[in-house]
């Protein structure tokens, strides 16, 4: 499935009413807020497990320099690896203690609710190299 295509179908789908989106530059990890995750920060990718492709978060590090400008610093990188989970369920559990909310592990999926809500917004909470969707998923939701 080309890029253009999984992002109409994901935005689409998406429950969330805008994004969060976190990297990593100079061992510090930011994050930013953005209504839509612009198509130059998106790849398609070959997914594992027969799952077609996925429609993945991939910054380069121009793109990096530019968004932290306008980026939060939450500190030091090491708070993502930091815990028992991964890379991307402790980068959401920093944004959402950042929020002042509890984080607790969910598998609700994008379709039905975002990851936090701040101020009646749903937000879909991304780190970089996160997966967004997969075409099998956007193919089975079109069915539905």
């Amino acid at each position: 499935m080309v890029k253009r295509t999984m992002m109409k179908w994901y935005e689409k789908f998406s429950a969330a009413d805008g994004y969060i989106i976190g990297f990593v530059m100079d061992k510090m990890l930011y994050m930013v807020e953005m209504e839509r995750i612009a198509p130059r920060f998106l790849n398609v990718e070959e997914a594992s497990r027969n799952q077609g492709d996925n429609l993945r978060l991939r910054l380069k590090k121009a793109q990096k320099q530019s968004l932290a400008k306008k980026a939060i610093c939450l500190g030091s990188a090491d708070v993502l690896t930091a815990d028992k989970y991964n890379k991307g369920e402790n980068f959401e559990k920093v944004v959402t203690e950042y929020f002042g909310q509890e984080w607790e592990k969910d598998t609700i999926p994008f379709y039905m609710q975002g990851d936090i809500n701040v101020n009646g917004r749903e937000l879909q909470i991304k780190l970089d190299s996160a997966t967004l969707a997969n075409s099998k998923m956007l193919e089975k939701l079109k069915r539905m």
